[in-house]
């Protein structure tokens, strides 16, 4: 491997402890490059964070790893972790339509159907919602100006019963946002892609293999075993408990760094791998305008709660015999969505209890921060009896809140963190990772991380570093 020799190793501090961070140090650390990690909160792993509710340990943020993502099996093998991994049974997911529950029927996902054969026989649009679109193939095809909202794209094209039924219960409860609102450049480029060449969304995908299904899975002792794998064999010196006050510009080209602490260090290159609200405040001092531009960043805060029912008293709620549970906005429910871990995860298969992970939060929603978390519970656990019968009480639950953690990708946002990229240019050495500016998810943060430790590396060659080979 060719490293930096030990004589004259770059120094990089990277700011934020979630994943992106992790992965970034990592590989700049096996680049032979002196890293220091700073992270303020007291744990590493940002919005990865396993917890133990009914003897299980269960995750509270991510939920699993889309194994078949780029580069995740490759990283997952790396670490040494192939072998433990549990896939999630094979299952469906429930719609909570106006008509009760319906299966989400096959080959639907968050850009809409591919196929309108088993949205036909789900039952969840009206006749005329299904002619309406049914008459994609035929509708004009109009040149894409810049971004679009994926559920204005998705209507035009498919008409708003598909929004309303469909991408709004599964991409808006994954963004936890305003599917209007939500970028079709950053949240689909598929769908962006088939915009700018004008061509039918159901056309394109004609004689298209749909392909292996999504493979998620996880490990016994939660995701937080990829925290705890990811700086092995790695000399980064990490910091927790270690908020970063202040980065300056030093005249030599270098940053220093001011820590809360009163501990001050200089180093080649900073890496802020925070959400870009924190970003902008740590970037005011050297441009204003960039700060300016990250603080249109929108986030949603949300909660995700564990419920632990009675085995004995859900055995006959047929609907738990799905894998999850998915609600449309237009049902006026604090209830987001929810998984039937018991059904869904063969580890958390447990005699006495049915575990259920709830979830709950949109973006421009604050009703979750009103309630405390019994209050919560007993809205959510209402909301779910009213959906699927269950008539047992809750005899533990978990409350974890996520107050602005996910980040909304929003029409023009591609656009956005290109021209802070681009701000950031006349002040080499300075980069950024994660979520709120590459996308949501493990890979996607992963990839954004990679990205970071690359463009240090290319930035720490052209500083004159020597290699050598070891």
């Amino acid at each position: 491997m060719v490293r930096f020799s030990n004589m004259t190793r770059p120094t990089v501090a990277i700011v934020g402890g979630g994943i992106s961070g992790l992965i970034c140090a990592r590989r700049l650390s096996q680049q032979g490059v002196h890293v220091t990690l700073f992270e303020a909160e007291p744990r590493l792993g940002g919005e990865i964070r396993t917890t133990t509710v009914a003897g299980h340990l269960i995750d509270m943020g991510a939920e699993a790893v889309h194994v078949s993502a780029p580069g995740m099996s490759a990283l997952i093998t790396e670490l040494g972790l192939a072998d433990d991994l549990i896939n999630s049974n094979p299952g469906t997911s429930w719609l909570w339509t106006k008509r009760g529950l319906r299966h989400l029927p096959a080959g639907v996902g968050p850009a809409g159907p591919r196929h309108l054969r088993p949205v036909l026989s789900s039952g969840v649009m009206s006749i005329a919602g299904l002619l309406r679109a049914g008459l994609e193939p035929l509708l004009p095809r109009r040149t894409l100006n810049g971004d679009i909202g994926v559920g204005q794209y998705v209507g035009q094209r498919f008409g708003r019963q598909v929004v309303e039924r469909f991408v709004d219960p599964v991409l808006g409860s994954l963004h936890a946002g305003n599917v209007n609102k939500l970028s079709l450049r950053a949240i689909t480029p598929e769908l962006a892609t088939i915009a700018d060449a004008r061509g039918s969304v159901m056309m394109s995908r004609r004689g298209q293999k749909s392909g292996p299904p999504m493979s998620f899975a996880t490990w016994a002792g939660g995701l937080s075993i990829l925290i705890e794998r990811l700086l092995t064999g790695t000399d980064v010196e990490v910091k927790t408990s270690t908020p970063i006050d202040s980065v300056r510009r030093l005249p030599n080209g270098r940053y220093q760094l001011q820590v809360t602490n009163g501990l001050v260090i200089e180093v080649d290159a900073v890496v802020l791998a925070v959400p870009a609200r924190v970003a902008a405040d740590l970037l005011r001092p050297l441009s204003q305008n960039t700060a300016d531009i990250l603080k249109r960043v929108r986030y949603a805060s949300v909660a995700t709660i564990i419920i632990a029912y009675p085995r004995a008293g859900v055995k006959e709620v047929h609907a738990l015999g799905g894998t999850g549970l998915l609600v449309p906005s237009a049902r006026g429910r604090l209830l987001k969505a929810a998984t039937f871990l018991t059904t869904k995860w063969p580890h958390l298969a447990d005699p006495n209890y049915f575990l259920v992970r709830l979830s709950s939060g949109r973006a421009d929603e604050q009703e979750i921060e009103k309630l405390d978390d019994d209050a919560l519970v007993a809205r959510l656990h209402s909301d779910l009896v009213d959906a699927t019968g269950i008539t047992a009480e809750p005899v533990q639950f978990y409350v974890q809140r996520w107050p602005a953690a996910i980040p909304q990708l929003e029409v023009g946002h591609l656009e956005l963190v290109a021209k802070v990229r681009e701000e950031l240019d006349h002040y080499s050495g300075l980069m950024l990772a994660g979520s709120s500016y590459d996308g949501l998810g493990i890979a996607a943060c992963i990839r954004s991380g990679e990205r970071a430790a690359a463009s240090c590396l290319s930035l720490i060659g052209n500083l004159g570093f020597n290699r050598s080979l070891q």
